[in-house]
């Protein structure tokens, strides 16, 4: 049986779905999935989520890309972008002639 946990959230009359909420906004990880937060409380996918949510609940065509989910977002692709450039840079190799000049 798993240990109850004992917290400043543990005897407040809230959901224990508010309490996950609060607990996580504490130790910075997104209050949906768990991960890191990237900033505020949500991770990057969850940050893009809400985004297209709103943008489709209030029926927006505009996109405004100086908001910070896609500020973030660009700055993923870049570095995912470096990321694959790295793997796929061939390894220079050195022969190893020895007593030969």
């Amino acid at each position: 049986m798993r240990k109850r946990i004992e917290d400043e959230y543990t005897d407040l009359q809230i959901s224990r779905q508010r309490k996950y909420q609060l607990r996580m906004l504490r130790d910075k990880r997104c209050t949906e999935c768990g991960q890191p937060a990237v900033q505020g409380s949500r991770c990057l996918k969850h940050l893009i989520k809400a985004r297209e949510r709103q943008r489709k609940k209030r029926g927006l065509r505009r996109r405004y890309h100086n908001t910070l989910s896609y500020r973030l977002q660009e700055l993923e692709r870049a570095q995912a972008n470096n990321r694959a450039r790295t793997a796929r840079r061939p390894v220079a190799r050195t022969s190893a002639r020895s007593g030969r000049n």
